[in-house]
């Protein structure tokens, strides 16, 4: 099969975005996407960039699932976050025995996972596999996967008890509506339940430290990245394309207005412009460095991949920091529901909440590995 350029793919993804800020109001009605943005997501090719190539995927480097996800959120947050959670899941499912791959791909190589990580419910080790009950919470786009990643605590005769994640197809789980939140409306972040699914071993895998990248030679470049990085990655970059889309509003507000736009606003415009882009240009450069050392075959030295994760956890937050000032400068206006930035500045309030979007534990990390050297 060939693979479309990178640039095509870009272009389909701009014709989905200018649709999207006609279906906002409906996504925060409804709290969810509408099913015919994920209808056009996938017949645009868009969701095989971290697919297996046997399944009908692409394995493209990270930084072409960057630019299409930024132009979603330029135009709508919460369609950014589903197709980044939806995506990446198809590169932690290449990380399963093939087995699980061939039960999820193997009839359709369509079929979306989504997921919840925390380990929140209780797993029992069975013949033949596990039996699993409980309920996993903030699932993004459930409705629109037909299985799910849930995390599990596996007891340990003797020792600590062991992560795993578990694949469970939408016959096994039912999803609770409990999505009522202020910011990423559109996104359907229900709960799952389960209520005493088996999974057999194939279908579990024990997740990786995944903070360097893997020195295994019989998978993709691609899928030696570290995962620990690339899952987060996929609800933080979005807020360079959030930046623009807020930096972008606010600059043609002030080109309508009766009078030039004041000297702290453009300031304000271009301070924001400047360090959205330069987050940009920094997530792509550690990116593409590390998916070269894959491709040779090279280990990530530990202190890079530290430093990688905790400017990628920073990111997020510094962008939203951008726009709340640019919020500041928008006035009387800038309170209302259909002011120019409060829907972008909503969703990244809500988005920084993500534990991966929360910078500490890997700004302390990359303080010690200092300290350690000094």
């Amino acid at each position: 099969m060939s693979i479309p350029f990178p640039d095509l793919l870009l272009d389909r993804a701009r014709g989905i975005a200018e649709t999207l800020p006609a279906r906002i109001a409906r996504a925060n009605e409804h709290r969810d996407l509408d099913p015919d943005v994920i209808a056009a997501i996938e017949d645009a090719d868009l969701f095989r960039l971290f697919r297996p190539r046997r399944f009908g995927g692409f394995e493209m480097a990270p930084g072409h699932f960057y630019d299409i996800q930024n132009v979603f959120a330029e135009r709508c947050l919460s369609t950014a976050w589903v197709y980044g959670v939806l995506s990446i899941q198809s590169f932690v499912l290449a990380l399963f025995d093939a087995r699980a791959q061939d039960d999820v791909w193997g009839t359709d190589p369509t079929a979306r996972v989504s997921s919840s990580f925390k380990p929140e419910g209780t797993v029992e080790p069975v013949d033949g596999g596990y039996r699993i009950t409980g309920r996993w919470t903030f699932s993004s786009g459930s409705r629109h996967a037909g299985w799910a990643l849930v995390g599990g605590l596996v007891p340990q005769a003797g020792a600590p008890p062991q992560m795993r994640l578990f694949l469970v197809p939408r016959a096994d789980y039912e999803i609770v509506d409990t999505w009522h939140t202020f910011g990423l409306r559109g996104t359907g972040s229900n709960d799952l339940r389960i209520e005493g699914a088996f999974v057999p071993t194939h279908r579990s895998w024990q997740p990786t430290p995944g903070v360097t990248l893997s020195t295994a030679r019989d998978i993709a470049p691609l899928y030696r990245l570290p995962w620990l990085f690339m899952f987060p990655s996929c609800i933080a970059n979005l807020a360079i394309g959030a930046g623009r889309g807020a930096v972008k509003r606010l600059a043609q507000s002030c080109a309508n207005a009766p009078a030039a736009a004041a000297e702290q606003v453009r300031l304000a415009i271009g301070r924001a412009s400047r360090r959205i882009e330069a987050a940009n240009l920094l997530l792509q450069a550690n990116v593409a460095t590390m998916y070269a050392k894959a491709q040779r075959g090279e280990a990530l030295a530990a202190s890079d991949a530290i430093l990688y994760r905790s400017q990628l956890a920073a990111m997020l937050r510094e962008i939203a920091a951008e726009v709340d000032t640019l919020m500041l400068h928008t006035g009387g206006r800038g309170i209302s529901e259909t002011g120019p930035l409060t829907q972008t500045w909503l969703d990244l309030c809500a988005a920084r909440h993500h534990m991966g979007n929360i910078p500490d534990g890997t700004t302390l990390g990359l303080a010690d590995a200092l300290i350690e050297v000094a």
